[in-house]
């Protein structure tokens, strides 16, 4: 069995300490459907960690090495 079915669901209290917010902000996240949750019943959120990484994955900043890397194969590409 792999670690994602056996991971226990974060609440709430325990998903904002993992991203180092605010459980209101982590709330603000939910309503805007920035972070993947689950909400069995209709009341209380749950979050898996792997969603969680994915969230602060998305924001990721390129370093300008990789930005120009990707310039220069763009320009291999297309002469």
């Amino acid at each position: 069995m792999s670690d994602t079915k056996r991971q226990k669901p974060l609440n709430t209290k325990e998903a904002a300490e993992f991203l180092g917010i605010s459980t209101s902000h982590l709330y603000r996240l939910t309503s805007r459907g920035e972070i993947a949750h689950y909400k069995p019943n209709g009341i209380k959120l749950y979050f898996l960690e792997e969603d969680l990484l994915a969230y602060l994955k998305s924001g990721k900043v390129r370093a300008s090495y990789e930005v120009e890397a990707e310039a220069a194969n763009h320009i291999k590409q297309t002469a």
